[in-house]
C-alpha cells in the first residue's frame, strides 16, 4: 500500500532529508551508550605526505643467506667455513686448530 501522493512526487509517509537531519540533530544519544565515545577523537585525515619523504614502490624480492667465517692458523694460512666450526685441520700444516670467534 502506497501512500498518498503529495504535489512534489514524493510519498507522503516518508520524510525528506532536511527533516531527518534535523531529527538526527536533535536526538540524544541512545540509552546505554558509552559516555567515553565523546573523548576520542579520530585521527587525522592524511592529505599530504610531509615534505622530505619521498615513498616509492618497488617489487618485493627473496634470497637466501649465509655467513661465511674466515679462520686463520697460527701458520699463516687462511681458509673459509660456511657452518660455525670450534675444532678444524689446517690444511697446511695439518694442525688441529681450535677456533676462536673474535666479536
Amino acid at each position: 500500500m502506497a501512500g498518498k501522493k503529495r504535489t512534489d512526487g514524493e510519498p507522503e509517509d516518508l520524510i525528506s532529508t532536511s527533516q531527518l537531519m534535523q531529527l538526527l540533530d536533535g536526538d540524544p544519544e541512545p540509552a546505554g551508550a558509552d559516555d567515553r565515545t565523546h573523548e576520542i577523537e579520530p585521527p587525522p585525515k592524511i592529505t599530504r605526505m610531509p615534505a622530505g619523504i619521498e615513498v616509492q614502490e618497488r617489487k618485493l624480492g627473496h634470497a637466501i643467506g649465509q655467513w661465511v667465517v674466515q679462520i686463520r692458523c697460527d701458520c699463516g694460512r687462511r681458509w673459509f667455513e660456511v657452518e660455525p666450526v670450534r675444532i678444524s685441520d689446517c690444511p697446511r700444516c695439518g694442525a688441529l686448530v681450535l677456533i676462536d670467534i673474535e666479536p
